[in-house]
């Protein structure tokens, strides 16, 4: 089945060509590996049960041989999952390798902890953590803006007896080269209620009054200028915050304007992958999927960072946008 692009962006031409060369081979190399993976969980799991419930019924445990018996099966089916994942990363980081080398961007798949997460750490863009996993770093420019892409996956593990991990971050981080220079730092937090002193980067930071009650409900703002922050904070560039929650169906939007670049962290979950193991890889869906996946990205940079010419009717959304590329 032949590639479909619903896009016309340029980065997007002769790629129908490139699938078919490239692509759409190394799908169906690894298919096999595929399958394989799907095969061995599945032998693993019945295998597992079937010790699991001998366990339970003749173990030689007593009373604990229940507890034993849950143990063996919670273990397997972790065993299962880690495998079945680690084969579908191994896929897919091989895949947006390819897709990442035709659009001209640098690609890393797993890497340790960039040099970037110090930048949103002390601006409160990301909340504490001890656990963590980095994955999917792409860099390149788009419209004139370099800009750099990763996902990450921040746990939060406590001690004592009662100790538990809980997720406190799953997303996306984008830098992204802004059109102007800032005197200061500006941080934009979505509204905690009676949290939000908490939100406070910095001693330098004070509170900043937005441009409507709307947005004072939505959004928590922060600067170390006041006055360059009602300048970059007026209220279209606040709808084009709010439009980047539509686009990305993301929660808990936090961006600063920091040293030249605009700072965004949104918890999208990860959106950079293959989609399901339980079915076959040839075929062009998987790769049309993260094409668009793309596809947004260059939205969300479009919408943040292009200058709209003439008058805007009704909240600023992603038309705008799309309707200075006609």
């Amino acid at each position: 089945m032949p590639l479909k692009i619903t896009s016309g962006r340029s980065e997007f031409a002769g790629f129908d060509a490139y699938f078919e060369q490239s692509i759409a081979p190394y799908l169906n190399e690894k298919e096999t590996t595929r399958a394989d993976a799907v095969i061995n969980i599945a032998i693993l799991g019945a295998a597992t049960a079937a010790l699991a419930a001998a366990v339970a019924y003749f173990g030689p445990f007593g009373p604990e041989n229940f507890r034993a018996a849950l143990f063996l099966g919670f273990g397997g089916a972790a065993l299962s999952t880690w495998l079945l994942n680690r084969a579908r990363d191994d896929i897919t980081h091989g895949l947006l390798e390819r897709i990442a080398s035709k659009l001209n961007f640098t690609y890393r798949g797993k890497l340790e902890r960039p040099d970037y997460h110090d930048r949103f750490r002390a601006l409160k863009l990301l909340p504490n953590h001890n656990i963590e996993h980095w994955e999917d770093e792409i860099r390149g420019v788009h419209a004139g803006n370099g800009f750099t892409l990763c996902e990450v996956h921040l746990k939060y593990k406590s001690s004592g007896k009662s100790s538990s991990t809980r997720t406190v971050f799953h997303g996306q981080l984008f830098i992204i080269d802004y059109p102007k220079r800032f005197l200061g730092r500006t941080v934009l937090l979505r509204d905690a209620g009676l949290m939000n002193a908490l939100g406070k980067p910095g001693k330098e930071f004070s509170r900043v009054g937005l441009a409507s009650p709307e947005f004072e409900k939505a959004y928590e703002a922060w600067s170390s200028d006041q006055v360059e922050a009602r300048d970059l904070l007026d209220p279209v560039v606040l709808e084009r915050f709010q439009e980047l929650e539509r686009l990305y169906k993301g929660k808990r939007l936090r961006a600063a304007f920091d040293a030249g670049s605009l700072l965004i962290a949104i918890e999208t979950g990860d959106r950079m992958n293959i989609g399901t193991m339980f079915a076959p890889l040839p075929g062009a869906g998987r790769v049309e999927a993260i094409l668009a996946e793309f596809d947004a990205v260059f939205d969300l940079i479009e919408v943040l960072v292009k200058r709209i010419e003439g008058r805007i009717d009704g909240a600023f959304s992603v038309s705008h946008v799309k309707a200075q590329q006609l």
